[in-house]
């Protein structure tokens, strides 16, 4: 099966409002939806700049507000803005790929991730 292969402009104006961001290494983009499937996905950026859906996933909560990648690449933190919680995920560097690492950080409505050196 062909995998999907999009440019942002693409994106319909409903989605327009989600988080997006690129991995550190410049390889990878993600992307939330937090109006229905609470759910993240993961494109590789193509070498002619487009994207290639790798996968999407829940983000095991309501309200995915934002997300932060650490500098390292090795997690990625998504908060909930409806379920109060941080889920943290194991971020493959090689296939951008997440895996629940079944750890959570229980706060009140976050909004905004940041890692700081």
């Amino acid at each position: 099966m062909p995998k999907q292969v999009f440019c942002l402009k693409d994106l319909k104006e409903e989605q327009a409002q989600q988080t997006i961001k690129i991995s550190p290494d410049g390889q990878f983009l993600y992307l939330t939806d937090r109006v229905d499937a609470n759910a993240i996905s993961v494109y590789k950026i193509l070498k002619n700049g487009s994207l290639e859906l790798v996968e999407q996933q829940s983000t095991l909560g309501k309200g995915p507000r934002d997300f932060a990648i650490d500098p390292t690449g090795n997690y990625l933190l998504v908060g909930h803005q409806y379920t109060n919680d941080i889920i943290i995920f194991k971020r493959d560097k090689t296939t951008g790929k997440l895996t629940n690492t079944g750890k959570k950080i229980e706060l009140c409505s976050p909004v905004g991730l940041v890692f700081t050196k």
